[in-house]
């Protein structure tokens, strides 16, 4: 009866083995969160092209309605179109690098 209690006992062990489905799972959510934080990225960044486009076409429009209505009262000189705005934008970022 003793060589019986030892099986007994060996049968009651469990075998605990290495589930390789839960790794391959934790692997694919990884790469999948860093698919979306690439992603968030290239948002950001196509965000911030879109706002300096936006930017080089209405700082012209913004100086050209200021000298419009300064410049000529203030001092006598004439008004500006949008292509001399953009040209005085383009001449003062040469000047006035900030890079």
């Amino acid at each position: 009866m003793g060589g019986s209690d030892s099986t007994k006992s060996e049968a009651r062990k469990m075998t605990i083995y290495f589930d390789q489905r839960a790794e391959q799972q934790k692997a694919e959510e990884a790469a999948a969160q860093s698919e979306v934080i690439k992603k968030e990225e290239e948002k950001k960044e196509a965000m911030k092209a879109l706002a300096r486009l936006i930017a080089i076409f209405a700082k012209p429009a913004v100086l050209m309605l200021l000298w419009n209505w300064l410049m000529p009262g203030l001092f006598g000189l004439a008004t500006i179109g949008y292509l001399k705005a953009f040209g005085l934008c383009i001449i003062a970022r040469l000047i006035i690098d900030k890079e």
